[in-house]
């Protein structure tokens, strides 16, 4: 008895459409990573430049001038006067080492206050805001200590990228400088406005502030993009707001989970 052929069922072959559009797919979702490492990078260098130029400036001026003294001097000619311009360099330069430090709290694990931020924040743009003319106002609505439980150096650069921005902004106007920080809880939320009364955001693009390559000061379009990457990444949310007010032309508002303590 002849043997019945089976129906030949051809394989199915991929829709070069279909192929095309998820190859599309992958191209753009590459090219969003290849941003946000490229914003990192760049946001880190900045940052790093800044910590560096923090220690630098003080540390060098108190060696200055403690270097003026002894190399012009012989041991017969330092007076009193010297050795108290010595130990006030000397105190400053203490001072200065400790105010690192608080830069970069020393943890095994990711856990600080707020106390810690602002503090860390205020240190680090010292000389930004003294070079800028910028006065720096606190309003704190805060009465117990709170903790966040995320990386204490991508919380700062967050921040200190808005700052950086509303520096930039600041430096195009002539009336009197200011930015202000208001710090509230929202039940599980510690809350950060930041404040300028610098240069009006074009309203063209507010809706896109966020967005990489774009800015509203003639930047790289990095540092906004970069805050708002870093607050989602730990489950936060960042927002820009005009503002109609003689004292203030905007704000960002910065949200971000506290640490749960048990």
């Amino acid at each position: 008895m002849a043997k019945r052929n089976k129906k030949y069922i051809p394989r199915k072959g991929n829709n070069p459409a279909i192929l095309n559009r998820r190859i599309e797919k992958l191209e753009e979702e590459l090219g969003r990573h290849g941003k946000n490492i490229d914003a990192i990078s760049k946001s880190h260098a900045i940052h790093i430049t800044m910590l560096s130029n923090f220690a630098r400036h003080d540390i060098k001026n108190s060696i200055q001038s403690i270097d003026s003294i002894v190399s012009t001097n012989s041991s017969e000619e330092i007076t009193d006067d010297h050795l108290n311009t010595i130990k006030l360099n000397l105190k400053i330069m203490r001072e200065t080492i400790d105010n690192f430090s608080k830069l970069v709290p020393h943890s095994d694990e990711d856990k600080f206050s707020y106390n810690n931020l602002i503090t860390a924040v205020e240190l680090l743009n010292r000389d930004n805001f003294y070079e800028n003319k910028i006065s720096l106002i606190k309003e704190i609505e805060v009465n117990e200590e709170i903790y966040f439980n995320l990386p204490f150096q991508s919380v700062i650069q967050m921040i200190n990228n808005i700052i950086i921005n509303a520096t930039k902004a600041l430096t195009k106007v002539e009336k009197k400088r200011k930015i202000k920080f208001t710090v509230s809880r929202d039940n599980s939320f510690f809350k950060l406005k930041i404040f300028d009364n610098g240069e009006e955001v074009e309203k063209k693009i507010e809706h896109k502030i966020f967005e990489y390559g774009v800015s509203n000061t003639g930047g790289s379009g990095i540092g906004l993009h970069h805050a708002e990457y870093l607050c989602e990444l730990y489950d936060g949310k960042i927002t820009y707001h005009s503002l109609d007010d003689e004292e203030f032309t905007k704000y960002f508002c910065i949200s971000l989970p506290l640490m749960k303590i048990e």
